[in-house]
């Protein structure tokens, strides 16, 4: 691939397997991101999708093959990475503040005792950036769906990371906030590549750039459709069609296996 021609690389899997107590979840993943993408990762329940995202924040090490994540082992950018899971685990009777929520993202970094002025602002700036500032002060359990994601969205932003990554964003909000929560995402994909695992389909038409396809191989899918039959190759039912527009290559993505027209 050209790389004049391309954004930088900042994710690259290259023969990767891994297995899990002697089961194989990911095998031969050969892929590559670049700077300022939005992927969605898509595929069935125990395809592996959670588990590229773990190889790549480097919570988990592969059993063969190599993973450069700007241009370095995931342990040693992890600093760049922003992850958003699907809910975070609390105590609803735990007077826990928006703020307090967002403040956590920045632990460590204002040594003892409380947090500082400065990370405060930090923080308030993150939530701003999500259009949640006016609730700063306001009890985290009492917020929506929606608006807690949002949160924690802003959580991850607080550290200033050049990659976001989201474990089912959607998985929790309805329509409407869900598109709240793309068109945010859209406007921080601007600054930085984001990655998205998702189950729908739906979103991923509408807002992701380009679509990679995890059942245990995995396939990037460069074409402007996704032919419905390869869907079911996927879950093993028929789905929405997935639509994505453009790669930087004429012949798309590096994949391990041809993918079927």
């Amino acid at each position: 691939m050209d790389s004049s021609a391309c954004p930088d690389i900042v994710v690259s899997f290259e023969q990767v397997d891994f297995s899990f107590n002697g089961e194989p979840v990911l095998l031969d993943v050969n892929l590559q991101i670049h700077d300022r993408e939005m992927i969605g990762i898509i595929g069935p329940n125990g395809g592996g999708k959670t588990t590229l995202l773990r190889l790549i924040l480097g919570q988990l090490q592969p059993d063969r093959g190599k993973i450069l994540v700007f241009g370095q082992p995931p342990d040693k950018s992890s600093h760049r990475l922003g992850y958003v899971p699907q809910h975070m685990q609390f105590d609803s009777n735990f007077p826990v503040s928006v703020l307090d929520v967002v403040l956590m993202g920045l632990a460590g970094k204002s040594g003892p005792g409380p947090f500082s002025g400065k990370l405060k602002q930090t923080a308030e700036l993150a939530l701003a950036s999500v259009d949640l500032l006016a609730y700063r002060t306001r009890p985290f359990a009492e917020l929506s769906g929606g608006q807690r994601q949002r949160v924690l969205i802003a959580r991850a932003l607080a550290s200033s990371p050049d990659m976001l990554l989201f474990d089912e964003p959607t998985a929790n909000v309805d329509t409407s906030a869900g598109e709240k929560l793309y068109e945010i995402l859209e406007n921080l994909n601007r600054k930085m590549t984001i990655l998205i695992v998702s189950h729908d389909i739906g979103f991923v038409n509408h807002h992701i750039s380009s679509v990679v396809c995890v059942n245990q191989r995995v396939h990037v899918h460069p074409t402007s459709e996704l032919a419905g039959h390869n869907i079911i190759d996927l879950y093993g039912h028929d789905m929405s069609l997935i639509r994505h527009d453009h790669r930087c290559s004429i012949k798309g993505h590096s994949t391990n296996a041809p993918v079927s027209d």
